[in-house]
This record gives C-alpha cells, sequence and structure tokens, in this order.
C-alpha cells in the first residue's frame, strides 16, 4: 500500500469515528421519551445501493423484466444521483407497468428481495444508530420513497415502529396503476407522511432526528430538529457543510 493511499485511509477512519462519536452522544444526551423519532431514508442510508436496481436485476433472473427495463433503471438512478430526476415523468410509466397485476404475487416476490438482498446490505453504523435510539425509547421509523413491499418487511427485520412508504392503489388484490390517496413519498411527500404519522402517534418532529444520503430530502431534513447526512450526495454535502449538519461516513455493506 502506497504512503499516500495509507495517510488516507487513516483520515477516513478518524472522520469516521469522529462522526459516529459525535452521533451517539448526540442521541444519548437526547430525552429518553416516545415522543422523540429517528426517521430513516433507505437507499444509500440504511442499505447499500439502490433497491429499484436491485429490484430490476432479480426481476430480471425470474423472467419478470427484461434488460431494457435495467437501462431504465440505470438511467434513472443516474439521474437522481445528479439531483436531475424528474419524479413525476418516471411515476406514470411506472404505474402503468405493474396495473392490472396480482397484489399476492408482486409482494411475495418483493418481500423475498428485501429479506435475502436487503436487510444483508445494512451497515453495522446504521445498527448502532438503531440500537442507540431504542435505548433512548426514541421510536425508530423507516421513511422512504420506495413502496411498502419492500419497506415493510425491511422494517420488520430491523424491528422498527413503523414503515412511512409510497402505496400503491389496489382494488380487489389487483393493482390499478395508480397511488393510493397518501401520495408519494417523495420529497415534500416524506414530511406529509412523517407529519401525519407524528400526530397520531404524538411525536414531535422538532425534536426527532431524520437520516439521509440524498438532496431530495432537504425538506424532511429542515422539518426535524437534528438532521444527520449519511454519505451525503455533492448537493447535500455542501449543503449540510453550511448548515454545520452532522454528518456521517456509513461504510455500507455489500452482501
Amino acid at each position: 500500500m502506497s504512503l499516500r493511499k495509507s495517510i488516507a485511509n487513516r483520515v477516513s477512519r478518524r472522520r469516521q469515528a469522529t462522526g459516529e462519536n459525535r452521533l451517539r452522544e448526540k442521541i444519548q444526551s437526547s430525552p429518553k421519551c416516545g415522543q422523540i423519532a429517528a426517521f430513516f431514508d433507505m437507499d444509500q442510508t440504511l442499505v447499500a445501493g439502490n433497491s429499484s436496481l436491485i429490484y430490476v436485476q432479480r426481476a430480471i433472473a425470474a423472467d419478470r423484466a427484461g434488460i431494457s427495463d435495467l437501462f431504465k433503471s440505470v438511467y434513472y438512478y443516474l439521474l437522481y444521483r445528479l439531483n436531475r430526476l424528474a419524479v413525476d415523468a418516471v411515476l406514470k410509466p411506472t404505474l402503468q407497468s405493474i396495473c392490472g397485476r396480482t397484489e399476492a404475487d408482486f409482494s411475495d416476490f418483493c418481500r423475498e428481495i428485501a429479506l435475502k438482498e436487503l436487510v444483508p446490505r445494512v451497515s453495522k453504523q446504521a445498527k448502532d444508530a438503531l440500537h442507540w435510539h431504542q435505548q433512548q425509547g426514541h421510536r425508530c421509523v423507516l421513511l422512504t420513497a420506495a413502496t411498502g413491499y419492500m419497506g415493510d418487511p425491511l422494517a420488520e427485520a430491523l424491528a422498527m415502529d413503523a414503515a412511512l412508504c409510497t402505496r400503491l392503489q389496489v382494488k380487489d388484490g389487483i393493482f390499478t396503476g395508480h397511488l393510493n390517496a397518501s401520495g408519494l413519498c417523495y420529497g415534500e411527500g416524506k414530511v406529509d407522511a412523517a407529519q401525519a404519522w407524528a400526530n397520531v402517534e404524538n411525536v414531535d418532529l422538532h425534536q426527532s432526528f431524520f437520516y439521509t444520503d440524498s438532496a431530495s430530502d432537504l425538506p424532511m431534513l429542515g422539518a426535524v430538529g437534528v438532521p444527520v447526512v449519511v454519505n451525503p450526495d455533492w448537493k447535500l454535502k455542501r449543503f449540510a457543510q453550511r448548515r454545520g449538519w452532522l454528518v456521517c461516513r456509513w461504510k455500507l455493506q455489500q452482501p
């Protein structure tokens, strides 16, 4: 190993340890009560990788999708990472592609992916953060734009208190090709979902935490008292530095 690489690795480990120590102190200094929640984004925060890409890869292997679907997913993912994704433009064809399909079959397929592919990708640092919050009596909540068919099994496996996800409309066990009344859990939609849940559960967002990697979550980061930035994209990193937000480097785990 070169001297330059060795120094870079030591600096990286030091920064990671510093971020983890600051986070642990922040959590442990917060009140012990169920009125505080810790909301976690899923992709690239709790889970290494993108759940949509993982789904398409497994769907292709199971003859449920084609190579063109993978190319589209990669293209959309790159736009998302560059903060140039027009979600509405992607949402309509995605919903159309699932219209008329049976919910039960889709649910079973997604649950298998979540348990076999997503759960092993949860980092040690993420598990530590969940544990620290649970020790304080905080409510741990998954908050993701992904559908509940992926989010619910992951939240259950991690013993989280709730999963706030995008929900699809189903009639007589068949997908209609529309979202349900709660809408898309993305951007401002995450704030709406979190606030609606907090109102029912008597949770104070102004004392709560939110963990994410993406600038698309700036509305939710601004809605909580303790924003935590994890492995941020370039836009969020600059924003977090200006605001003095806590930045953590979690070593995302590949299965």
